[in-house]
């Protein structure tokens, strides 16, 4: 990404560049003291050819652009993927917890043991969903 990142700033300079000598072809074209000292024929031949590159460094900076952005957004995907897979496997003790806290009635609020066996299998399913989305390639 940085050797992108330092081609697109390569890039830019040589446009900056090139505008800097299409306005100098400019001038040299409109002083019409020196017509004689140099030929028209060969300063046509330098603004086609000064076109030419202007096109083609503004179509690779287009191209370096979409390369940029499809980068960028293949990581932003990843990383996505990763946060959400994340939050899915925080929100299995989460859930298990909210069940268990409900302020009502449930046979077993009296009993110290059932927090522990609530940690465990918050903890088992928490490691299976770990190891199944490290299967799946998904963390």
């Amino acid at each position: 990404m940085q050797a992108l990142l330092q081609i697109e700033k390569c890039l830019f300079f040589f446009m900056t560049s090139l505008k800097g000598n299409d306005i100098l072809l400019h001038q040299i074209k409109n002083i019409k003291a020196q017509r004689v000292n140099y030929g028209l024929d060969l300063l046509e031949d330098v603004g086609i050819e000064l076109r030419q590159a202007q096109e083609i460094t503004n179509i690779y900076s287009d191209i370096l652009t979409g390369t940029i952005d499809a980068y960028a957004s293949v990581i932003s995907n990843n990383i996505m993927k990763q946060m959400t897979s994340i939050s899915i496997i925080l929100m299995i003790p989460t859930l298990i917890a909210s069940f268990y806290g409900m302020n009502v009635p449930n046979g077993s609020q009296d009993n110290p043991v059932v927090l522990w066996v609530l940690v465990l299998v918050s903890f088992i399913l928490s490691a299976f969903g770990v190891s199944l989305f490290k299967r799946r390639r998904w963390f």
